[in-house]
């Protein structure tokens, strides 16, 4: 089975990375992956990357100096990609569409980790079941508007608020049973415009399911749904591999037939066998 992980951060371009390139790079080769994609972040509702003080040039220098960085890097067998992880895209429309444009980018995946004019998820005050309820519905919607910003290829990590909710006790989870409405019209615009899904296996330490888990993953695949990638959202070397391996298994018994890898913002299908 040839393996890829199509979100990983380093600490070269990710303030909150602790892997450098050249450990991200060796860790992937040793664990016998095939492809990896840098995605480290560029979030327009969080200054810790520059885009809310207008700094976009040196975020450009950061994204095209670990390029540069790593070229030389690769051991033979292992395919080195790069993109983006852009956040809140629609917060800043104009310069996450010009973010998008910075050469070089095989993928970009659109992912939401604040709602606008609410702090990040990880500092958010969970109080009650009711309340991560209305949280959850409010990320939703803003996920569903987000598939109207047309430059990415993927939506990451849905059903991202869970992480925070279970690590301070509440049991809320996104699924279809519960919010099937809003899923159904999420998924159904995505492939409508011709974008995917990511399945983050980060979600396997949290809460022992990926994000989306196998029901959204199901529903998603009756739609019709098929860009599919697989992320470890790796933040240091240990994690490059995590989850990998189960999830290709889980994409397999939901009746995905391929994998997506991204190459110069085209998508290309890899058979699950």
């Amino acid at each position: 089975m040839r393996y890829a992980n199509q979100h990983m951060h380093s600490a070269f371009a990710s303030f909150d990375a602790r892997g450098s390139l050249p450990d991200m790079i060796a860790a992937s080769a040793a664990a016998g992956l095939a492809a990896i994609c840098f995605t480290d972040h560029m979030d327009m509702a969080d200054e810790r990357t520059g885009l809310s003080r207008n700094a976009l040039p040196q975020r450009r220098a950061a994204f095209e100096g670990r390029r540069a960085a790593a070229e030389t890097l690769a051991p033979a067998g292992l395919d080195v990609r790069f993109g983006m992880e852009l956040g809140a895209a629609l917060q800043l429309p104009e310069q996450a569409a010009e973010a998008a444009q910075l050469p070089g980018l095989d993928f970009i995946i659109a992912s939401i980790h604040n709602l606008p004019e609410v702090q990040d998820f990880y500092f958010y005050p969970y109080e009650s079941e009711a309340q991560c309820e209305a949280l959850n519905r409010r990320y939703l919607a803003e996920l569903i508007r987000l598939t109207d910003f047309p430059h990415f290829d993927v939506m990451g990590h849905i059903g991202y608020t869970t992480r925070y909710m279970s690590r301070q006790g509440f049991s809320e989870r996104i699924t279809v049973e519960k919010y099937g409405d809003e899923l159904r019209e999420l998924l159904s615009r995505l492939i409508q415009k011709g974008k995917g899904i990511e399945c983050n296996c980060s979600g396997l330490a949290d809460v022992g399911a990926p994000y989306p888990a196998a029901d959204i993953l199901r529903l998603y695949r009756s739609l019709g749904g098929e860009i599919i990638t697989v992320g470890s959202d790796a933040h240091d070397p240990s994690r490059v591999f995590f989850g990998i391996r189960e999830t290709y298994d889980l994409l397999k018994s939901c009746s995905f037939r391929y994998v997506s890898e991204f190459r110069e913002r085209q998508c290309e299908f890899i058979p699950l066998i």
